[in-house]
């Protein structure tokens, strides 16, 4: 039995069918992206998208869970995990957007639900307003229009060093940013997301022009409510009852902007929900996609 179902087991996931992803890409936009495929494309298609300065394999446990159920696949964006860097510096959620809208159509996918978190939430329901035919169910995880600056500030905090000594300097900063982790779980995630430099440094996976890029600054508020409020899908938000990224009166206006959507608020679980307390969440999203119309 692999090391990530046994991870998924140990963390309260309910793994119906033991499985290890394959690894692919397709190139897009002129860009070659990496993306996990979890098996079963007769299944309903379910794609995932992650964080800044996350990778595909954030999802390994949410894709473990439901892919009994959903045919999971998650992609690495432009400048992140095993996908390649933009050569001109471009991070903006245009182009994250665009590249998800042409991988979609790359694979032929329709009729999908696309589960997002922070970044990868607002690139979600940004492409699914664009693509209403497309996208039959939405789950925004820790993303909203307006976000609070004490968790914009956390995050930039933890980010910001750009090289470690070795490995444990780094399991040690993930755990001090996120204590709700176990030290194996940490060491286990960081292993697809940080490399080990020929100087025998480790860097994050993850192109430090996405940081630094202009085009990578926060969103603009009244664009990004316009953009999902064009949402015409069934929507979960989904928020971290320890997160100090999103305010209720927030939420509120999200579940006023799109007409059939709900929130659901996970408990033990900070902005990085799907791994905090991944059974509660994996099991808000099975209830709220098993409750979809066929």
């Amino acid at each position: 039995m692999s090391e990530a179902v046994l991870a998924a087991r140990a963390a309260g996931v309910t793994v119906v069918e033991p499985a290890t992803p394959q690894d692919r890409s397709v190139n897009v936009n002129g860009i070659r992206l990496h993306y996990l495929d979890w098996g079963n494309p007769h299944l309903p298609p379910l794609l995932f998208l992650h964080g800044f300065a996350q990778q595909a394999h954030s999802w390994d446990f949410a894709a473990l869970a439901l892919r009994h159920k959903y045919h999971c696949i998650a992609l690495d964006l432009r400048g992140h995990g095993d996908s390649a860097w933009s050569p001109t510096g471009e991070y903006g959620l245009g182009s994250f957007v665009s590249d998800t809208e042409a991988f979609v159509n790359g694979l032929g996918l329709r009729s999908l639900a696309v589960c997002g978190l922070s970044m990868g939430g607002r690139t979600a329901y940004t492409f699914a307003g664009q693509n209403p035919a497309r996208v039959r169910a939405l789950i925004v995880t820790e993303a909203a229009p307006e976000s609070l600056e004490a968790g914009r500030r956390s995050v930039s905090d933890f980010t910001a060093p750009a090289e470690f000594d070795d490995f444990e300097h780094i399991v040690a900063r993930v755990l001090a940013y996120n204590p709700r982790r176990t030290p194996e779980q940490v060491r286990g995630s960081l292993r697809n997301s940080v490399r080990q430099r020929p100087d025998g440094k480790w860097a994050w996976k993850w192109d430090p022009a996405v940081r630094s890029s202009r085009s990578s600054a926060p969103y603009e508020p009244k664009s990004q409510w316009e953009a999902l409020s064009n949402v015409r899908c069934p929507a979960l938000f989904v928020i971290g009852e320890q997160s100090d990224m999103i305010s209720n009166r927030t939420v509120q206006r999200m579940l006023a902007s799109v007409p059939d959507s709900r929130s659901v608020t996970i408990e033990k679980a900070g902005h990085l929900v799907a791994g905090d307390n991944p059974g509660a969440f994996n099991a808000a999203v099975l209830s709220f996609l098993e409750g979809l119309p066929v």
